[in-house]
């Protein structure tokens, strides 16, 4: 085991969580520009190093204690002037220990006793205080010009030896009273009674308390699942640098699309990650709210071409903090640190990875991190569902296209751009576009086999009535990334139009089961499934979420109420469901049952028979059959 000697500085902001409760948006806003006006030009002033970071609070290692305290007493005053001109309840204050001791370095974090006591010298500081152990007083006091307080010998958890602290004091701030002796028994009784234990039991058995509370599985608001079950949380902005935040989200989406290929984990998609974007939440309140076990955080500070990545898994049942990481990289090499974090994460959980490949995601296929960002802001305007997004994702994907015309990317994106055309109704050519979709997707699998292309492929095949071709290609992508949440529901979905209802609402209902916090074309997508298995309960239940939500996918609004119309009409409840379709006619008077059912083969056989019972339900609750 390598040690080294160093300087570690220890900081957070005091009660954070309350000043996150009164006011989130402007709390975070403030931390921003602390970190971007204050920390980070400190940080590269006086040579600190990150070595881990949690949001509120940050391990940082100095090359010297007389750049560690320079640094602590610079950040302390400018943020203290800072604060001088907001309203009390709205200032943030920090508290700071530092130590000179002897760590454990363990991929580019610190552990030991040296880091420790550093932690420990912080809790026990003032708002805007620092304090420092002798070790570091020893170092300074003939360097530096400092009024010290001796609060003497103090008894810090999990510490042998009491430490020596001093309290750093700037000018005009108060001497702090020192702490009082740990409470409890006499230390000598605690030994005497540990000692009796063993010798009675033959063993003396010892647990550590858990860093944060324990989530209880049964008060989890979904059932939480047998296999290994995590939410990646969106990694968060820790500079401010104008480029961060489209690294922080395409690590976050690289991260997801990677280990929703392991078969034997639950990982959360997307949408539910992104939607713990800018919020500031706990492990065990992400454990709670979404029915996992394991949270990942992390975060990107960004300098020029360089970026560090830091990131840490928590086990909520446990209430622990597994492990963290850092690195420190380029951007040519952002997806070498993502596979790190994935290794170290899969070896944690003992998930094996055998059973599939990294290079099966849209983000390895692009080759660099640059590109995979690129891929992710098409498909975000893609999935507007609207003109304006189709033409921007359409400008985007093009140019990647005609940047690298041999990659197998290229033409999978191509080809959602002419399907999407008929989809929207703004196609010239619906057959002639399809099969140019169709032969696009082809191209690309053609050159390398992967998920997404096949859940395209099922969703065309399925559109041109190709049903037996449509599952086989539905199969396919859920065999090669069985956790992904939208090759679920895609393949789902296509099965679903496919003739096998049963199958695909159950891959549509695992797609929801990880997106708690649904994209917003799912639900459309999953409507008619529900209702066609009499599920009209959960058809309004679903419908009216979508109802309260503002959208921006054009679509969702619209869906949902002809899906709550049908769900009324198809359980006996005509009154409430001509309700909800004269307030359809009221926002759109040219309503009519064929827009409604618009992509439906109503002359099909049995895989269209609910269809054709869909259509009947609506000329119930009142939709003209034609234009009025």
């Amino acid at each position: 085991m390598k040690r080294r000697l160093t300087t570690i500085l220890a900081a957070d902001i005091v009660s954070f969580s309350r000043l996150i409760g009164a006011d989130e948006e402007g709390i975070l806003a403030l931390r921003r520009q602390h970190q971007r006006q204050i920390i980070a030009p400190l940080l590269k002033a006086h040579g600190g190093r990150v070595a881990n970071t949690a949001g509120d609070s940050w391990l940082i290692e100095f090359p010297s204690a007389v750049e560690a305290l320079r640094f602590a007493i610079a950040g302390q005053t400018r943020i203290e002037r800072m604060n001088a001109g907001l309203p009390e309840n709205a200032q943030m204050h920090y508290r700071i220990g530092i130590n000179l001791g002897d760590v454990v370095p363990e991929e580019g974090d610190l552990l030991g006793d040296g880091v420790n006591i550093a932690a420990r010298l912080e809790a026990l500081a003032p708002a805007g205080g620092i304090l420092i152990s002798r070790s570091v007083r020893d170092q300074v006091r003939d360097r530096l010009d400092l009024d010290l307080q001796d609060l003497g010998e103090i008894e810090v958890k999990n510490i042998t030896r009491p430490v020596r602290a001093f309290q750093v004091l700037r000018s005009g701030e108060p001497r702090m009273k020192a702490p009082g002796p740990v409470q409890g028994y006499p230390r000598s009784l605690v030994i005497s009674a540990a000692l009796a234990v063993s010798l009675i039991g033959g063993t003396l058995w010892w647990r550590e308390q858990p860093d944060f509370p324990p989530v209880d599985p049964a008060a989890m608001a979904l059932a939480l699942p047998q296999r290994p079950s995590i939410a990646v949380l969106p990694f968060r902005d820790a500079g401010g640098d104008a480029g961060a935040e489209g690294i922080s989200d395409g690590l976050t989406e690289v991260l997801i699309a990677t280990l929703s290929l392991a078969p034997d984990m639950v990982v959360m998609g997307r949408a539910t990650a992104l939607s713990y974007k800018g919020r500031q939440v706990a492990p065990g309140q992400v454990a709670q709210e979404l029915g996992v076990r394991y949270v990942l955080s992390g975060s990107v500070l960004k300098s020029g071409d360089s970026a560090r990545i830091t990131a840490s898994l928590s086990d909520a049942v446990e209430g622990r903090q597994l492990w963290s990481f850092h690195e420190d990289t380029d951007m040519d090499h952002i997806l070498e640190v993502q596979d790190q974090i994935a290794q170290k994460l899969f070896a944690q959980l003992q998930v094996p990875r055998a059973d599939f490949q990294a290079d099966r995601t849209v983000a390895a296929l692009s080759g660099d991190f640059q590109t995979s960002v690129l891929v992710m802001q098409g498909r975000d305007a893609l999935q507007r569902f609207d003109l304006e997004g189709h033409r921007k994702a359409e400008r985007i994907w093009t140019a990647l296209h005609d940047a690298n015309p041999d990659s197998a990317l290229g033409p999978y994106l191509l080809a959602w751009l002419t399907w999407q055309r008929v989809i929207l109704g703004i196609s010239q050519d619906p057959a002639g576009d399809l099969q140019k979709s169709r032969q696009l997707v082809a191209k690309a699998l053609a050159t390398r086999e992967w998920a997404d292309p096949y859940t395209l492929t099922a969703l065309i095949e399925a559109v041109m009535g190709r049903y037996d071709q449509a599952i086989i290609a539905a199969n396919r992508a859920i065999d090669l990334a069985p956790g992904d949440a939208e090759v679920n529901t895609l393949a789902g979905l296509a099965l679903y139009n496919s003739g096998d209802a049963a199958r695909g609402l159950e891959h549509m209902l695992k797609g929801m089961r990880l997106e708690p916090a649904y994209p917003q074309w799912l639900p459309g997508a999953l409507y008619p499934a529900l209702l066609e298995a009499g599920r009209y309960g959960e058809t309004l239940a679903l419908a009216q979420s979508v109802l309260d939500k503002e959208m921006w996918d054009a679509r969702a609004h619209p869906q949902a109420r002809a899906a709550r119309a049908a769900a009324f009409a198809l359980r006996g409840d005509v009154e409430s469901a001509r309700a909800v379709v004269r307030d359809m006619r009221k926002a759109n008077p040219g309503l009519t049952v064929e827009a409604l059912t618009a992509g439906y083969d109503l002359h099909a056989q049995a895989p269209r028979v609910f269809h054709r019972k869909l259509v009947d339900a609506f000329i119930v609750a009142g939709v003209p059959r034609a234009r009025e």
